[in-house]
């Protein structure tokens, strides 16, 4: 094992993880747990914050290993850069020489200079029903780095925006497959932001925006986002051609609060906006104003598998029979959700997972039981560009 020097940080951080119950995201717990323990500086809040998520990231791998050993090895694949606090935890030259490595060749580095094994499969659960067009290896190590802030620029104020930003001097990156794809500081305050609050961009990861660039709305087309959640899929299409007849849906009145919000900050007036539940047959047979859309947009829900580098105290809680679970939803939600679509109208099916019960599987079943016909199928990756990774499917009504 290489030489760490542990302190008490590594204590807090384990009490945390040892605390928790997944009852809700570790974020909120441990945002919980440093309003209870206020003496707790903004300095030593961050590094906890890096060692609880370094944890987190390594799944049921490394359990040969003692826990400030395993939190230490987590780190060390986690971490991006050389600083004061890197420094302070690894005493080996070789670790913070390496450090700017991808994490899979920091793994190998382990195995070949301290005989440190670590096994993919033991990293990220049920490794033998991910989706098989994704590099599993590549996909797994990817999942130690921490995703970007991402943000979609409203086109009509493409200019505006690039302009704020250049003026304050903030460092931003536009992505090459999308010119209204910004990737942002994680410092930056951007709901507090003026572009923000007037409308003129929304957060959103870069794989939904990449996903959403796939809608094709027409003028005068009757639009259904069925599981809106707050809004952003929508936002997006509105983006794309303003003029659509548009309803958004959710099972949560909550939610489409917050989506309301959000369209109002964006002037948007002329949608309609109700809670169903697509899950029960009702909304199909008995809510005649819900009927025959020209595309409807499936985004259900899931395990969240492809945001794991988020929430990747996630990955200790998936069990094959959460996956069944999701996989009978997600086909009873869209299976309604062909009734009221048009003939030749087009079902855009999504989810974030990478699990072939979520996705191929789900999209072969409603195949298989309706007049459905596959336009394209992928997994949009966010390998190498700190982003989610979301599944996609497009399918034509006959």
């Amino acid at each position: 094992m290489f030489s760490i020097s542990s302190n008490f940080l590594f204590t807090i951080a384990l009490d945390c993880i040892q605390g928790y119950n997944f009852s809700e995201p570790f974020a909120i717990y441990l945002k919980k747990y440093f309003q209870a323990n206020p003496k707790l500086g903004s300095r030593d809040r961050k590094n906890i914050r890096q060692l609880c998520y370094a944890w987190w990231r390594l799944g049921n791998t490394g359990k040969q290993y003692s826990d400030v050993e395993r939190m230490a090895i987590g780190l060390y694949l986690s971490y991006r850069h050389v600083d004061g606090f890197s420094e302070r935890v690894f005493k080996d030259k070789q670790l913070l020489n390496s450090i700017e490595l991808h994490p899979k060749l920091k793994s190998e580095f382990l195995q070949q200079s301290f005989s440190i094994h670590l096994n993919t499969l033991d990293i990220f659960p049920l490794c033998d029903i991910v989706e098989s067009e994704l590099p599993l290896d590549d996909f797994v190590f990817d999942g130690f780095l921490r995703r970007n802030l991402w943000i979609r620029i409203n086109k009509k104020f493409e200019k505006e925006v690039l302009s704020f930003f250049e003026k304050d001097k903030v460092d931003f990156k536009v992505h090459p497959e999308s010119n209204l794809a910004l990737q942002l500081p994680d410092d930056f305050d951007v709901m507090n932001s003026e572009p923000y609050m007037k409308g003129w961009i929304e957060i959103q990861d870069l794989s939904s925006q990449l996903l959403g660039s796939f809608y094709n709305p027409q003028l005068n087309e009757k639009w259904l986002d069925a599981c809106a959640a707050s809004g952003g899929k929508s936002l997006q299409l509105l983006d794309i051609q303003p003029d659509i007849d548009l309803t958004v849906t959710d099972i949560r009145e909550s939610i489409l609060t917050n989506l309301q919000l959000r369209f109002k900050r964006n002037h948007i007036k002329h949608y309609k906006s109700r809670v169903a539940d697509w899950s029960k047959t009702n909304n199909v047979s008995t809510e005649g104003d819900l009927k025959l859309f020209d595309a409807i947009i499936a985004d259900v829900p899931c395990s969240g598998s492809g945001t794991w580098a988020r929430t990747p105290e996630q990955k200790l809680s998936i069990t094959k029979d959460k996956l069944l679970h999701f996989s009978e939803l997600q086909y009873t939600i869209t299976n309604n959700l062909v009734a009221v679509l048009k003939k030749e109208g087009t079902l855009y099916y999504s989810t974030c997972s990478v699990y072939r019960q979520e996705n191929s599987e789900v999209v072969n079943r409603l195949r298989n039981n309706n007049s459905l016909e596959l336009v394209e199928q992928k997994i949009i990756s966010g390998i190498g560009s700190y982003a989610d990774t979301m599944c996609f499917a497009k399918l034509i009504k006959k």
